[in-house]
């Protein structure tokens, strides 16, 4: 679930969200606007605050970086 939308359906703003995770509301407005990519911690946070509806992985564009190759899969192949 996108960021904004669960601030929408659960009637919170980016300010009560900032207080909550302990960044600031300008850094939150830019995520929540796809501007910006949060960090693990803050991803984990918001995952947390939001009860699981939005999480880390909602933040994950690449499939790489969903699924990093294994280096001990590259060594096998030495």
């Amino acid at each position: 679930m996108r960021l904004s939308d669960w601030l929408k359906q659960n009637g919170k703003t980016v300010a009560w969200l900032a207080e909550q995770v302990g960044r600031d509301r300008s850094f939150l407005t830019r995520v929540k606007n796809g501007e910006a990519k949060p960090s693990v911690d803050v991803a984990a946070a918001i995952q947390r605050v939001t009860g699981g509806a939005v999480t880390a992985v909602d933040y994950v564009t690449d499939a790489e970086e969903a699924a990093p190759e294994c280096p001990l899969a590259e060594m096998g192949a030495q």
